[in-house]
């Protein structure tokens, strides 16, 4: 038996890319057999790796694309494989935020996944495949997310995301099990599952810097990457409508961000350079005072003392973890928290807190695959005179309707 081996580089740290790229959408494909580093594997990788044996190009990492150490004829039949999906497997760099790569060979075609956490559980449905789980982390079925996820909450559970059963997993016999990048750790997953034949898939939906090419992988591997494409370009329309505007803005003219990640009456935790939080910042146009601090999980999440807040000035303030979500349906509690903010003695001095700039969302539309929800709010917030005809609400709702099958309703920002 043949075994094409794709390579998928889902690298959740700073990396140097081989192409400078203009826009958000206009991602490289990290995937062996993607030889010219573009977004898709096609025909002119083919030719691209042709003019690489005969010396007219130079070689790239994603030309070895069966990974044997050299760039031949081998290739160009594994990238012809690919584009007739006709593989029998998929080999891809599973990774987590903080460890090492490890490469996980998925047999083709799956037809049976565990979806262990809520952001992989939306990106299943953006795809239109969960008719291929059978079995889902607990999230899925209590509380709020019942609501959310009707056809999935009725499914064999597996425990929680982050520590999940694997006796439970083993009974359900799935091709893949598709879990955070970072929880739970490798020791409580992938090593438990050693020899059983399961493949852990570890993908994160989220991160803004990689959920589109992420999203296209998840295509690639459940049959679905025409379903992939047009969530990418409806996602890509606005991230690109964005991206194009705020670069326009001068550094100067860029309104200085203090980001809370509010828990348990926390004002002071928040996000720096690597988390979500500072990427959806910095694409909409804000500057993240937080940006160069260390701390908390990762090192991206740090808690910070009030007195700096007040020293730094922050001119609006924002939370990506407010309460709200799709099974609320009133304001009642992000307009206390938002009050909170607003009246914090230790805030009385902060531009943000005097003027009233301050916005909650909660994390459905910062934490999930529809992170840019949350973006076109940030950009609307920070520059409403540039952004006067993006509607927020509007992109959601059609989000909702068009790639999660559900009506929308619940209260996800504050104020509108």
């Amino acid at each position: 038996m043949i075994k094409i081996q794709i390579i998928i580089s889902m690298l959740l740290v700073v990396a140097v890319s081989a192409i400078v790229l203009p826009l958000a959408t206009a991602y490289t494909l990290e995937i062996f057999g993607n030889a010219n580093l573009d977004d898709a594997i096609n025909e002119s990788d083919i030719t691209y790796v042709r003019d690489i044996i005969a010396g007219k190009v130079a070689s790239t990492e994603q030309a070895d694309a069966n990974q044997d150490g050299s760039v031949d004829e081998e290739d160009i039949t594994q990238i012809e494989e690919i584009i007739n999906e006709s593989e029998e497997s998929l080999s891809l760099k599973a990774f987590t935020i903080y460890d090492q790569s490890k490469i996980a060979t998925v047999p083709m075609p799956v037809e049976r996944i565990v979806i262990l956490n809520l952001a992989s559980a939306e990106a299943v449905r953006c795809l239109n495949a969960e008719d291929k789980a059978v079995g889902v982390g607990t999230s899925m079925t209590e509380g709020a997310n019942k609501d959310f996820f009707p056809e999935l909450s009725d499914m064999p559970t597996v425990g929680k995301w982050s520590d999940p059963d694997i006796e439970a997993i083993l009974r359900l016999k799935p091709d893949v099990v598709i879990a955070d990048l970072r929880t739970p750790d490798t020791e409580m997953l992938e090593d438990k599952l050693a020899g059983s034949g399961i493949t852990v898939l570890r993908m994160g939906f989220t991160y803004p810097d990689y959920s589109l090419p992420e999203m296209m992988a998840l295509g690639m591997i459940l049959g679905k990457k025409d379903e992939a494409a047009k969530f990418t370009d409806f996602a890509g329309k606005y991230i690109d409508l964005i991206e194009g505007r705020v670069s326009a803005i001068q550094e100067s003219e860029r309104p200085r961000v203090y980001p809370i990640y509010y828990t348990s009456d926390n004002l002071w935790k928040t996000g720096s350079n690597g988390s979500i939080v500072d990427m959806l910042c910095g694409l909409a146009g804000g500057e993240n005072i937080a940006h160069n601090l260390t701390g908390g999980t990762g090192g991206m999440y740090p808690t910070v003392d009030p007195e700096w807040v007040v020293q730094e000035n922050p001119e609006v303030i924002f939370t990506w973890s407010s309460p709200g979500g799709y099974s609320v349906d009133n304001d009642t509690e992000m307009r206390e928290l938002w009050t909170k903010i607003v009246d914090a003695p230790e805030l009385a001095e902060v531009d943000a807190a005097k003027d009233k700039q301050v916005h909650l969302m909660t994390t459905e539309v910062t934490s999930r695959p529809r992170w840019f929800v949350g973006l076109a709010y940030l950009a609307k917030w920070f520059y409403p005179d540039q952004f006067e005809d993006l509607d927020p609400e509007a992109v959601h709702k059609e989000y909702l309707e068009k790639f999660q099958g559900v009506g929308y309703q619940g209260t996800f920002v504050y104020p509108e």
